[in-house]
């Protein structure tokens, strides 16, 4: 893989990979945007080691074709690593190629547990969907919630079938029930009346979701979940402001397990919002926070490594703790992240905290 010289009159390029079109753009666009902040800031900050960062973003489409082409342009431009992808199918599609070219991904919100342990150039800021998965099983058994029916895109491969398994496994051996599951494609559409019909029929306490917000709202409005005593639990995908601007009252109430909320006290966190939102006119979601924490991490092993692809490996898997903008946090030495994690609800058209189950992963 080529890299920068080291001259000080360069720019570090560093790439961003994310949907910024179609029906997942919320978390690319707010992922880019999250990254975009962090490069200003640490630029007006001084640099890298006194050499700007600059960032080079492309959409990759929602496609893994498109995955694996735009991480080939910006590898191409000689980026000294992407952030990104966002989906878990994205970064699968991609993560081989990037793998073979010796280049460095860091996700802001990669969930796969199969890129889990492994000594590579993979990084992320966000745990395994796995973790989640066990989490959200132990707070719907907490709430004496004893049936659920899964709904999740099967376009994200890689995500929702491990989630799927993991909640599974986890919810029927502390003693809940699995009474449906349903698998869609959100490239090709869905019927979400008969789904929702499908959904009344089998009578579940808990409808999980593993899907985009504006899926999440289709079904909902097709669902009314409310009205038919359903409490909706999600992990934090769809947990985006495209999800409270679209769903409005309907997806009030609605919980998702979780590592980010807008009732987050941590005193960087609540600077960051203003400084986000005075930026680009709307308030970060989840994707925002994690983007802006994945190229922080990255500038800091960049300042280790030279500003260099040559050591960039080792400098971001350094266990060191990290302050972020959310909370402390850790990286394992294979690029898992450790931090806590709880729930969150929509109230009255914001996420809060409201049940810190779950611990530290």
């Amino acid at each position: 893989m080529a890299t920068l010289s080291c001259s000080t009159d360069q720019p570090i390029l560093v790439g961003f990979s994310g949907q910024l079109t179609g029906a997942k753009s919320d978390l690319g666009v707010q992922g880019r945007n999250g990254a975009v902040l962090a490069v200003e800031e640490i630029n007006a900050a001084g640099g890298v080691n006194g050499r700007t960062l600059e960032l080079l973003a492309e959409d990759d489409l929602d496609s893994p074709s498109g995955a694996i082409q735009a991480d080939e342009t910006l590898l191409r431009k000689g980026v000294v690593a992407i952030v990104g992808h966002m989906t878990t199918s994205q970064t699968l599609a991609a993560y081989p190629v990037v793998e073979k070219r010796g280049g460095v991904l860091v996700s802001p919100t990669t969930a796969a547990p199969a890129l889990k342990d492994k000594q590579d150039g993979f990084f992320r800021v966000i745990p395994s969907n796995t973790k989640w998965a066990e989490v959200m099983a132990e707070y719907a058994l907490k709430k004496s919630l004893k049936t659920i029916f899964f709904v999740g895109d099967a376009d994200n491969v890689g995500y929702t079938d491990t989630f799927l398994a993991s909640l599974d496994k986890s919810y029927t051996r502390k003693g809940g029930r699995l009474v449906g599951s349903r698998l869609y494609s959100s490239r090709a559409g869905e019927d979400w009346g008969a789904l929702a019909q499908a959904i009344r029929k089998a009578k579940p306490e808990v409808l999980v979701a593993c899907m985009a917000a504006r899926d999440l709202v289709a079904l909902a409005q097709a669902l009314r979940p409310s009205e038919a005593g359903i409490t909706v639990l999600g992990p934090p995908w769809p947990a985006t402001n495209a999800l409270l601007l679209s769903g409005g009252s309907i997806v009030e109430g609605f919980q998702f397990v979780s590592n980010y909320s807008e009732d987050n006290a941590f005193p960087s966190f609540r600077s960051f919002q203003e400084r986000y939102t005075k930026r680009f006119g709307w308030k970060p979601s989840f994707a925002a926070a994690f983007a802006y924490e994945a190229v922080l991490l990255l500038a800091d092993a960049l300042k280790r490594s030279g500003g260099d692809t040559q050591g960039l490996r080792a400098a971001l898997a350094d266990s060191a703790p990290h302050t972020g903008i959310l909370g402390p946090f850790a990286m394992s030495p294979s690029g898992d992240v450790v931090r806590p994690t709880f729930i969150t609800s929509v109230k009255q058209g914001r996420f809060v905290i409201t049940d810190s189950v779950g611990g530290t992963h």
